[in-house]
């Protein structure tokens, strides 16, 4: 029996041998970028010190600061702004709430935080008030506490309802009962930041330098109809930007939103970034940007329109940029990484980062032939969603667009309409993060998570499934494909849960969705249980 035991022992072993050495090795897909480390968020470091009365004969607050303006919930409120030079040494003091705070001015400057945080409030009889020495005082009403967003990037993030002569009709009629819902009630402020501001030889001198205050006439506006829509691009706001603060808003009426513009049409990510950030960008993205025959130097927009807010506690960012980096799409992720970690320690805040990723478009925008770099779109599209797969920036998310892109008919083929869409896909995923309303598996968009491979299959784990990956249409999966022998080709998959399988052997890459112009959900129709789409992606292997 001994011996039998043995034998037995022995023969299970081998079995064991030989079934772990035919099983197949898998590989999992890297993309090679490290996970930085994530901002220290300074936003919400409250600390005592010694309070001290106002003594300022003369100071200037930013413009902003204003009627109806709106300060960050949970987190400290910066009090900041210049002075005359013969006012160093002297006390500026505030109180809001309860809360209070005081600063000296040191080389005609100054910032102090309000001991203390508040909770959201929709509480409109408040003021702020801001003290220097007898007589000098300034009293700002109705302010509120909620969240605050900048929308960033460059021509889809900065179209606004006014559009242009040519397409403003057609917004009108998408939006126009949208529109209407506009209300002075809601608990919504504005913050306009328009390129068009810039082009005069005085003001194209703010996107030189980092700037400490924005423009004249740029202040806190509540979020009327008349404000929102306007009467030209100058008066006008961002499209994606109401949309998204508005269904944000619907979602939890109990936090105000606060939204700043902060984008600029045509723009490389060279000229959105800091001059911090840039110095570490390849040197074929260290770009500039001539419009309306001004040149918008490196940094240039960053410095007129995100420098000066960058003492605002924001909440999070969403963001629409890239097809004007479309050739340089090898480059950009690690561009983009960078970017985004700047504005974090930048902002002392470690926010949410939205990336709405390219859509499809038109041939045509005008007269404008829309070819070249546009011909790269769909490889920018799978660069911003690889640094969601390969987790190397924290709190960043995708919003895929594919099927709310341009339509046949539509007059601007480089600026899709349809922009309410993406703003309640970012304001539900915001929900979920910020306000724990609804859960990001079933309010995010399936986005690989881990994708592995041999030489018999590829195996695509995803993120945001939903409960169960599935089919818009209920057919059979469409829009993946693999690559073989250099070259892609249409490829069949299943799906088990969370799981994509695709049986091909020798592959050297996998994608989804990789359509420039017209995609519809018949030609990628992957989705989450909840019925979001998926995110298109492309990796190749190693």
């Amino acid at each position: 029996m001994k011996i039998a035991k043995k034998t037995l022992l022995l023969v299970l072993a081998l079995v064991t041998i030989l079934t772990a050495g035919c099983a197949p090795k898998y590989k999992t897909w890297t993309s090679g970028r490290k996970a930085g480390a994530d901002a220290v968020d300074v936003s919400k470091k409250i600390e005592d010190y010694t309070l001290m009365e106002g003594t300022a004969e003369e100071f200037s607050l930013p413009t902003f600061f204003t009627n109806d303006m709106i300060v960050p919930r949970d987190r400290r409120i910066n009090i900041w702004g210049t002075a005359p030079e013969s006012q160093n040494g002297k006390v500026v003091a505030a109180e809001f709430r309860g809360l209070k705070g005081s600063g000296v001015i040191e080389n005609g400057a100054f910032c102090f935080y309000l001991q203390g945080t508040l909770p959201a409030s929709k509480d409109k009889g408040n003021s702020l008030i801001v003290t220097g020495g007898a007589g000098v005082r300034y009293e700002f009403q109705d302010v509120i506490v909620g969240d605050i967003w900048v929308v960033g990037g460059q021509s889809n993030a900065d179209l606004t309802f006014f559009g242009s002569e040519k397409h403003t009709k057609d917004i009108k009629a998408l939006y126009g009962e949208y529109l209407n819902d506009a209300s002075a009630d809601d608990d919504i402020r504005i913050l306009r930041q328009i390129n068009w501001q810039l082009f005069s030889n005085t003001n194209i001198s703010r996107t030189y330098e980092p700037q400490n205050d924005v423009m004249r006439r740029t202040t806190w506006q509540v979020a009327s109809r008349k404000n929102v829509y306007g009467t030209s691009n100058m008066s006008s706001f961002s499209m994606l930007g109401y949309f998204f603060a508005k269904e944000l808003y619907k979602i939890n009426p109990d936090v105000p939103v606060g939204v700043i513009m902060a984008a600029c049409g045509g723009a490389p990510l060279s000229v959105l970034a800091s001059s911090d950030a840039v110095k570490k960008f390849p040197a074929t993205l260290n770009r500039t940007i001539t419009l309306n025959d001004y040149l918008i130097p490196a940094s240039g927009i960053y410095n007129a329109f995100m420098a000066p807010v960058l003492n605002l506690g924001i909440t999070g960012m969403i963001f629409y940029q890239g097809e004007g980096d479309g050739y340089l799409y090898a480059e950009y992720g690690d561009a983009l990484k960078t970017t985004v970690e700047d504005y974090r320690e930048k902002f002392g805040s470690d926010f949410l980062f939205l990336n709405v990723q390219l859509t499809t478009y038109g041939f045509q925008s005008g007269e404008e032939t829309l070819n070249g770099v546009w011909d790269y779109v769909p490889q920018m599209r799978f660069t911003q969603a690889e640094l969601k797969i390969d987790g190397s920036v924290s709190k960043y998310e995708i919003i895929p667009t594919f099927d709310v892109g341009f339509r046949k008919g539509d007059a601007d083929g480089a600026h899709p309409y349809y922009k309410l869409d993406i703003g309640k896909r970012g304001a539900q995923m915001a929900a979920s993060l910020v306000y724990g309303i609804g859960d990001i598996e079933n309010t995010g968009f399936p986005v690989p998570s881990k994708i592995t491979y041999n030489k018999e299959e590829i195996v695509i784990e995803y993120a945001y499934a939903g409960g169960g990956l599935k089919t818009l249409d209920g057919k059979f999966l469409q829009g993946f494909e693999v690559k073989k022998n250099g070259q892609w080709e249409y490829a069949e998959g299943t799906i088990d849960g969370n799981k994509i399988t695709i049986s091909m052997a020798e592959t050297e890459g996998v994608r989804y969705a990789p359509n420039l112009r017209y995609m519809t959900t018949d030609s990628a129709n992957l989705c989450s249980g909840t019925g979001n789409i998926a995110v298109p992606f492309s990796v190749e292997f190693n």
